[in-house]
């Protein structure tokens, strides 16, 4: 779907609340990447330099859209903030052509805000360590990556690791990194069930999961995007967004969901672990009164936050 200009600046500026009100944790992508990237793309900041505004059957922003800021990055990075236009340059080219005037003071703007801020990558893998020494320790992985659909997600491995770990590198200071294959191996099997990951990353890493998370921010609800069947119509009336993690890990004492969409946990946690599953809205409108309702009438409370058009600034 693509929303004309006039649209897109209140659909950014909505999810960019939304998600600044859930305050994701480090189960999720960074708040402020995702919060960075969604001031990128707000014409407010770049006009139409990133047109045009895509957004996927999630609600969410399209891989596309979110690249053009990412490629905007790289040239910002490239150009000597010096060479800048100042505001008489932008007026001297304003008077003679408006469009042109107009482009060159957006990306003035985007360039700004991009030459120091991070944004969500598409795909991204960091390793650190943790009290490791001659005989192993404990290492932990976080893969971060911009989702087919277009939700954003984020997997969260604890690994107990020996010495000489498969598919890490640990130098002599302690610090870890993982090299192509682990990488390949979460691009092509993110979204399988959890047991089957920790499967998948034992066997490849020769090491014990401790811990294995999945977060996903998104999907984004609002009028015009089809809500699965199990949830009111009336979830769809306003603006919600979900905020979701799944989990398996050896700490968990006692297995719960908080998830409405999974209101059953799953009978298979691999040996050792248990399992906890939750879901948390921002939610406005018409959208906040049926979803508080529909909780509530599952005996869940607490999960939902309500959020405004303007967000905290970082």
């Amino acid at each position: 779907m693509e929303l004309p200009l006039a649209r897109s600046g209140p659909y950014v500026r909505a999810l960019r609340a939304a998600v600044d009100a859930l305050a994701p944790d480090e189960d999720h992508v960074p708040l402020r990447r995702a919060l960075t990237h969604l001031e990128a793309i707000d014409p407010a900041t770049s006009g139409d330099l990133l047109a045009p505004a895509e957004i996927t059957a999630t609600g969410m922003p399209s891989y596309t859209w979110l690249e053009r800021a990412r490629a905007e990055q790289i040239l910002a990075r490239r150009t000597d903030p010096s060479r800048d236009p100042g505001d008489a340059e932008i007026r001297r080219a304003a008077s003679l052509d408006p469009a042109l005037g107009a482009r060159m003071r957006d990306r003035r703007a985007v360039h700004r805000l991009l030459r120091h801020q991070d944004l969500l990558p598409a795909t991204e893998l960091a390793v650190a360590t943790r009290a490791f020494g001659p005989t192993g320790g404990r290492l932990a992985v976080h893969y971060d990556r911009l989702a087919p659909d277009g939700r954003w997600l984020r997997l969260r491995l604890e690994l107990d690791a020996p010495s000489r770990p498969r598919s890490f590198t640990i130098d002599a200071a302690g610090r870890a990194s993982a090299d192509e294959s682990l990488r390949h191996l979460l691009t092509r099997h993110f979204a399988v069930p959890l047991p089957a990951l920790v499967r998948q990353v034992a066997d490849a890493t020769g090491c014990r999961v401790a811990r294995c998370g999945r977060g996903w921010i998104g999907p984004f609800w609002f009028p015009g995007i089809e809500l699965p069947p199990e949830v009111p119509p009336d979830l769809g009336a306003g603006l919600l967004l979900n905020l979701s993690v799944e989990v398996v890990a050896d700490d968990i004492e006692h297995p719960r969901t908080l998830d409405p969409l999974h209101p059953f946990l799953p009978a298979d946690a691999p040996e050792g672990l248990s399992w906890f599953l939750s879901r948390r809205f921002a939610a406005t409108g018409v959208a906040h009164r049926a979803v508080v309702g529909w909780l509530e009438g599952m005996g869940l409370q607490g999960l939902v936050v309500p959020f405004g058009t303007r967000p905290r600034n970082l």
